[in-house]
C-alpha cells in the first residue's frame, strides 16, 4: 500500500466517522472537566475543613481558661517575726522531742524564738477566721487566705491587736511573742506558726522569703 492510499483510506475513515470522534472527545472533554472541578471541591473543602479545625483547635487553646490553685500560685508570705531564731522544725515525716510534755512526736509548725514583746504580723493578706486562748497554745490566731491557704500564729501574748472578721494586710501587726504555749514551754517566747493549705499542714519555709531558714 502507497502513502497516498494509506492516506485515502484515512480521509475516508475520519470523514465516516466524523461525527462519533466529535461526540467522543467532547464526551472525554466533558468527562475531564467534571473531574477537575471535582477535583478542585475536593481540595477546598478539605482544605476548608482542615482550617476550619485548626481555627475551632486555636479558639478552644484560647478560650480555655487555666486558674492555678493555691499551691501552683506563687505566694511569699512576710516573716511573721524579725530577728527570730528557730526552735522546733517543721517536721510532719518524722518525730522530734516535746520536751515539755515528755515525749516524741511530729511538729507541723515552725517555732520563732523571740523576745517577749516582740511584734507578730500577719504573714499575707487574708481575714481573721479566729482568735481563741487555749490551755495547749495560749492565745491563738488563724488567718484565712483564701483559695484554701490559712496561717496559724500560736503562743501570742493576750494583748493582740486583731480580732475576728477583721481583714488584715500582709506585714500588720497582729500581736507579740509570749510564752503562753504550755504545750511547749521549754522553747520558751516564741511563735508557734502553722500554714495550712487545704487542711493539710505546710512547710512555712516553702512560702517565707528565702534565705530565712
Amino acid at each position: 500500500m502507497t502513502t497516498k492510499m494509506f492516506f485515502n483510506k484515512l480521509y475516508d475513515f475520519t470523514k465516516r466517522n466524523l461525527s462519533t470522534m466529535a461526540v467522543s472527545f467532547c464526551m472525554i472533554l466533558a468527562l475531564s472537566l467534571v473531574t477537575a472541578v471535582a477535583v478542585t471541591r475536593m481540595n477546598k473543602n478539605t482544605t476548608k475543613v482542615y482550617v476550619e479545625e485548626v481555627a475551632k483547635q486555636t479558639q478552644e487553646e484560647k478560650n480555655e481558661t487555666v486558674v492555678p490553685t493555691a499551691a501552683e500560685t506563687v505566694v511569699e508570705f512576710a516573716m511573721p517575726v524579725e530577728g527570730a531564731t528557730e526552735g522546733l522544725p517543721y517536721a510532719v515525716d518524722r518525730l522530734v522531742n516535746y520536751k515539755t510534755l515528755g515525749k516524741w512526736q511530729t511538729h507541723a509548725a515552725i517555732d520563732l524564738v523571740a523576745l517577749a514583746g516582740t511584734p507578730v504580723v500577719c504573714a499575707f493578706d487574708g481575714t481573721v477566721e479566729s482568735v481563741e486562748t487555749t490551755s495547749l497554745w495560749g492565745t491563738v490566731i488563724v488567718v484565712d487566705h483564701g483559695d484554701g491557704l490559712k496561717t496559724a500564729y500560736k503562743s501570742l501574748s493576750s494583748e493582740i491587736a486583731a480580732k475576728k472578721g477583721d481583714k488584715v494586710k500582709k506585714g500588720e501587726k497582729i500581736g507579740t511573742v509570749s510564752s503562753s504555749a504550755k504545750a511547749e514551754l521549754d522553747q520558751g517566747a516564741h511563735l508557734h506558726f502553722e500554714v495550712m493549705l487545704n487542711g493539710e499542714y505546710q512547710d512555712p519555709y516553702n512560702y517565707l522569703p528565702a534565705g530565712n531558714k
